[in-house]
């Protein structure tokens, strides 16, 4: 299972790494879940790394593991995630960080969620509904895998989904069913917040400061020249502002629409005050939630990095078409705490199509809505809040008031869509290119290059009909 002239990676301990998670899984993973598992003994297991499905900053493992118990065999798939690297590549790719907060949303925020179901009686949802079951979160030093004391890892194993049906879905761009599916989830996430905050405030907050903060900024000019969203940012606005004036005096422009004539003065202004340093506006929209006592209701714990790359579906089959029966979430690497809207934002700009856009925006923040609202209806009405409490609380959360934090914070989608689509609009061969040079060299020349032409004029079509789109919202007036 284990071919080492076909294991390609940019770091030099890749075998030792291999054979030292191999060692870890045989020798204590295992031995630990099985204890785990009730009277269930074991049968036996195997290990595959899984090159194919690493991330940048991750080495996976699919685990068949077979038990039995007295009512026969049980069979589990599993999936074992390890950070990748050594101490300097961890450090300059924020693994460490991003490892820290994931493993604390799975070892301490959602049992948090499932405590609090389980002590308000509530058995119509479960945490399972949302996330793959979870059998090992660590951080730290771990026996059996850290080389010493001081030596930080990472291990995270959760149930793999694919044998229950669940699979990714389209590569970019979602249909309305999928749209509305992956609103669902999230929602129900967020709510969890709210409902903390109104019935273990101090519970939330220490669950919040667990949190490594995950800054948009470099704190220093010398930080900044290998800061990776610096870098990134600052090539993609580079990149659009370049398409920009390519094309301010061509028929792209409407110059006889008032909506084009807005459109325009917002870009400008947008250049005029962030386009020295992009990250800023991204700080601003991470930071601002806590300026106001309404935005502050609404920040919650969030996932962070909410696209169709880190959700599962799941379809029931209906006569010709795949109906989406289910949505999970993963990858909680870059988990916040902030406005919901981080998280709404993203996807929605990502992954709908300036065509469906404007049809299905509204459809897609009444069905968000629906699902946060009701959740945290649900939470609030078997706790001992009295009725004229839960009316308050629950008007806090309103659909107009939530509509107008909304438009406060949903230019952060397009944002993302500036740096992201170009990686997922370009040919297979740029994209991997690109994915190669920001494994080794994001700070390189040809990185920048490719960066800026990936994709060509009909990426920066896409990132001006995102941006089009929140100018005649009016997501582009305050900032």
């Amino acid at each position: 299972m284990y071919d080492k002239n076909e294991l390609q990676s940019p770091f030099t301990d890749i075998t030792m790494s291999l054979e030292a998670h191999k060692s870890y899984i045989d020798n204590y993973l295992i031995p630990e879940i099985i204890e785990k598992l009730n009277n269930e003994e074991l049968i036996s297991y195997s290990i595959e790394h899984s090159s194919g499905l690493d991330g940048f900053m991750s080495a996976l493992y699919n685990i068949q593991l077979k038990t039995k118990t007295n009512k026969g065999e049980v069979e589990r798939l599993l999936i074992a995630k390890f950070m990748r690297g050594d101490v300097e590549f961890r450090e300059s790719s924020k693994s460490y960080v991003q490892f820290a907060n994931e493993i604390f949303i799975y070892s301490d925020v959602l049992p948090q969620y499932e405590k609090l179901l389980n002590e308000l009686k509530i058995t119509s949802l479960k945490i399972s509904e949302l996330v793959p079951n979870c059998y090992k979160a660590a951080f730290g030093y771990i026996e059996g895998l850290s080389s010493s004391r001081q030596s930080r890892e990472a291990a995270l194993v959760l149930e793999n989904l694919k044998p229950c049906g669940y699979v990714m879905g389209p590569r970019l761009i979602l249909d309305r069913e999928h749209l509305l599916a992956m609103c669902k989830p999230v929602a129900k996430h967020h709510a969890f917040s709210y409902a903390l905050r109104a019935l273990n405030n101090d519970l939330l907050e220490r669950l919040k400061s667990g949190l490594n903060v995950l800054p948009f900024v470099a704190h220093s000019p010398e930080e900044a020249k290998g800061h990776l969203y610096t870098i990134i940012y600052r090539l993609a606005f580079d990149r659009f502002y370049d398409y920009f004036d390519r094309v301010i005096d061509t028929n792209t422009f409407d110059k006889k629409s008032p909506k084009d004539l807005k459109l325009i003065e917002n870009l400008r202004k947008l250049r005029e005050k962030y386009y020295a340093e992009p990250t800023k506006l991204l700080e601003k929209l991470r930071v601002q939630v806590e300026e106001t006592e309404e935005d502050r209701r609404f920040a919650a714990i969030l996932h962070g990095d909410y696209n169709r790359n880190n959700v599962l579906f799941k379809y029931q089959k209906e006569g010709e078409g795949d109906k989406v029966e289910d949505v999970k979430m993963i990858d909680f690497q870059e988990v916040r705490y902030g406005s919901p809207v981080l998280d709404l934002s993203f996807f929605m700009y990502f992954n709908s199509s300036a065509e469906g856009r404007y049809e299905l925006w509204p459809e897609m923040l009444s069905t968000y809505h629906s699902h946060m609202y009701g959740t945290l209806k649900m939470i609030l009405e078997a706790s001992s809040k009295s009725p004229q409490e839960i009316e308050t609380i629950l008007s806090w959360y309103s659909f107009e008031k939530f509509q107008t934090h909304f438009a406060r914070y949903a230019f952060y989608g397009v944002l993302i869509c500036t740096h992201f689509l170009p990686w997922m609009l370009c040919s297979e061969e740029e994209c991997s290119e690109l994915s190669e040079l920001f494994s080794n060299d994001f700070t390189g020349e040809r990185f920048r290059k490719l960066s800026i032409e990936a994709g060509g004029d009909e990426v920066n079509l896409q990132i001006l009909a995102a941006m089009r789109h929140a100018s005649e919202m009016g997501y582009m007036d305050d900032l």
